[in-house]
């Protein structure tokens, strides 16, 4: 709907668009949480590296969403709605996975409407694999880019791994449990992040992008109904989202949690070591080959 002219209503029209759209990632601490421990998973040729920019790293994971935030067409590029009828009963193969199939069946707009996660993933991945090769071509910038385009490529199959990112019900909606959306990645998450216990990480090499975003999303798909069932029974008998609800609701989908959790933080380092591995394994260097210049202000 276009805003009509006048100074009133073009204010109301601009008020709008920053209202903040509905929670469409993992929260900001549980980002974070993923990145350090997937920073912590790396192996000796990587870790020092990507240790020494673990504060930088820890900011830019959240670039993906702060792009949304400010109104950037990125919303898209977190989900993918499966559900929705033109995709079919699972595992879905009416959407394929190749994007210019994907786009000549259905068009740009249905997928803008029921997202790309696994083709924003895939390119991504392709950017930091470039950044990485970059160091052997002595790109100027090429350290800056690898650090940025590890936390951008990380935050999208992070999403991946939130199971109402993969599914058309993503907030609760059709099964009226408004708000399920939030209270799972980042209430529930903030309030138990301190108990969280996860087993030894697993880090495989991703090879496959695209593929690998819509194999995660498949499985993420799986346990939407066993979210749901969960935050229902937590809030069976309840006036309100309370502590006992969320006591409820943690003892109930803890495991799935934990599981989402750390199946993130191996695919976060399987994101930056595969395209490491894809580059050729370039030997790291620990600053840029041109470094960025301060400005010197005139006295």
């Amino acid at each position: 709907m276009r805003c009509a002219n006048g100074w009133v209503v073009s204010a109301l029209c601009l008020c709008a668009a920053l209202v903040p759209k509905p929670a469409a990632a993992w929260g900001t601490a549980a980002h974070r949480f993923i990145m350090q421990r997937a920073i912590d998973a790396l192996p000796p040729e990587l870790k020092p590296f990507f240790q020494s920019r673990r504060d930088e790293l820890l900011v830019r994971v959240l670039d993906p969403d702060t792009w949304r935030n400010i109104g950037w067409p990125d919303d898209p590029n977190h989900f993918l709605d499966f559900g929705v009828k033109e995709f079919g009963p699972y595992p879905f193969d009416a959407l394929p996975r190749d994007l210019t199939a994907a786009l000549e069946k259905f068009g740009a707009a249905a997928l803008d409407k029921n997202g790309r996660l696994p083709w924003r993933f895939a390119e991504q991945f392709g950017n930091l694999r470039r950044a990485f090769e970059g160091l052997t071509r002595e790109s100027p910038y090429a350290t800056s880019d690898i650090v940025l385009f590890a936390a951008v490529a990380s935050h999208y199959i992070q999403d991946a791994y939130q199971p109402l990112h993969a599914t058309d019900n993503y907030d609760g909606i059709q099964t009226k449990q408004r708000g399920v959306h939030a209270r799972f990645e980042r209430d529930l998450f903030e309030r138990n992040s301190s108990k969280i216990v996860l087993g030894a990480p697993n880090v495989t090499p991703i090879t496959h992008a695209r593929d690998t975003a819509f194999d995660v999303l498949l499985e993420s798909y799986k346990l939407v109904d066993v979210l749901l069932h969960a935050d229902r029974e937590a809030a069976s008998g309840r006036e309100r989202y309370d502590d006992v609800y969320f006591e409820r609701f943690w003892t109930l989908v803890r495991p799935l949690m934990e599981q989402r959790l750390a199946g993130a933080i191996d695919r976060t380092a399987g994101t930056i070591v595969g395209a490491w591995i894809q580059a050729g394994r370039p030997a790291m260097r620990m600053q840029d080959a041109r470094p960025v210049q301060k400005l010197e202000l005139l006295r």
